[in-house]
């Protein structure tokens, strides 16, 4: 008698076709997703080979307008008789400071880079997706001769900052015969000296706050001592002129930018010699935005808010106060945001885009500021005639 042994019955057709369609999806997948990987990989590189190219393509800033050959010098102040409030180590306060200026007609020389390598190296910490600003090129003449002696025009910058970023604008105002003392707030960032030695930004140089009242409290006492070195460049140089020659201190200008904005203010309020001061962008947070000023003063802001913050609630109360006081002219710029004032968007910077400057052209931005600055200057500084500053304002369809 026979025995059959039994056997495993053959899978239904359906479930190896199911089988056969899972494994052919797993691919497609496995396929799809090695493809986008690529493709990923692909864009990054393209992406950063791309940027590479624009990071270090020359950049030359806009031409200045005025007549003037712009020198540039750079000097190092010391105030022994204060020690530095960003430090914790009792040394005397230390100031970088930077001097456009005119020239004498003809001169020539080796240019003025826009920042030296060290500063470069310091300042440029966006990475790939930034202008490499050795690649920028200014206007200036490194140490020419001054020609005759200018007014002064006292430069602050915005926190973060060095003067170098506003180079397009004081370049300007030193071709129509300005001379532009830029100081370097040191320990609000990291400061390179002439003779190469380097200071460091410091928590106590910044500003910080969990609301609007103790960010108040900390740009306040920030912006004091950047007063303090403002009125401190002023007593030093007119005393002991720089090595470039005595400038004309007798009816000193302030300008600045964000909290330098702020600090020019604050300036003038303090100098008896001030002849007006400007403010680009800068919320008031010392004792000016409750006294006002005797001086004339210009704020140029960015466009307004929609909706306007907590910040701004209160910066708009400062400046309303601020203009009942004094002789107070307030304009803003349609199209523009923080960092339009600064060089920012003459340079490589996309991601600056996203976040920091407005939809305005640079170039056409550049030059309302320009213009709107000089303008003003001259009809307080050197007595151009009244409604010199309004006329020009008035020939910006930008301008509110």
């Amino acid at each position: 008698m026979s025995m059959t042994m039994p056997t495993s019955a053959a899978p239904p057709a359906s479930a190896v076709g199911r089988s056969r369609a899972s494994r052919s999806l797993r691919v497609r997948v496995l396929r799809f997703l090695g493809g986008l990987l690529v493709a990923l990989l692909i864009g990054v590189l393209s992406a950063t080979a791309f940027s590479a190219v624009m990071r270090s393509q020359v950049r030359t800033l806009p031409s200045v307008t005025g007549t003037s050959i712009v020198g540039r010098s750079e000097i190092a102040l010391t105030d022994t008789s204060r020690p530095d409030p960003f430090a914790t180590d009792g040394h005397p306060r230390e100031l970088s400071v930077w001097i456009w200026y005119p020239a004498v007609p003809g001169s020539s020389g080796a240019p003025a880079p826009y920042i030296p390598a060290a500063w470069a190296d310091l300042v440029d910490n966006e990475g790939m997706f930034s202008q490499d600003l050795r690649a920028l090129r200014a206007h200036s003449i490194a140490d020419a001769p001054l020609d005759g002696s200018p007014p002064v025009v006292v430069l602050l910058p915005g926190l973060g900052q060095p003067v170098a970023s506003y180079t397009a604008l004081a370049e300007d105002l030193a071709s129509h015969g300005y001379a532009v003392i830029g100081v370097n707030p040191t320990g609000s960032i990291a400061v390179v000296f002439p003779d190469g030695h380097v200071a460091p930004a410091t928590a106590a140089g910044n500003v910080s706050g969990v609301d609007v009242a103790s960010w108040y409290v900390s740009a306040e006492r920030v912006t004091n001592v950047w007063a303090d070195d403002a009125a401190f460049v002023v007593r030093t140089l007119s005393a002991s002129p720089p090595r470039i020659g005595a400038l004309d201190f007798d009816h000193v200008a302030y300008l600045g930018h964000s909290l330098g904005g702020a600090a020019s203010f604050e300036s003038c309020r303090q100098d008896a010699r001030c002849a007006a001061a400007v403010d680009l962008d800068g919320t008031l947070w010392t004792q000016v935005r409750h006294t006002g000023l005797k001086e004339p003063s210009l704020a140029i802001r960015a466009a307004p808010k929609d909706p306007c913050d907590a910040f701004c609630v209160a910066a708009n109360a400062d400046f309303a106060t601020v203009d009942a006081i004094g002789d107070s002219t307030q304009v803003s710029v349609a199209g523009s945001q923080h960092m339009n004032f600064s060089d920012m968007g003459l340079m490589w910077r996309p991601l600056a885009y996203l976040v920091s400057l407005g939809s305005i052209d640079e170039k056409r931005m550049t030059e309302i500021t320009r213009s709107l600055v000089l303008s003003f200057l001259d009809e307080h500084v050197r007595d151009a005639p009244p409604g010199t500053f309004a006329a020009k304002a008035s020939s910006y369809m930008e301008v509110r």
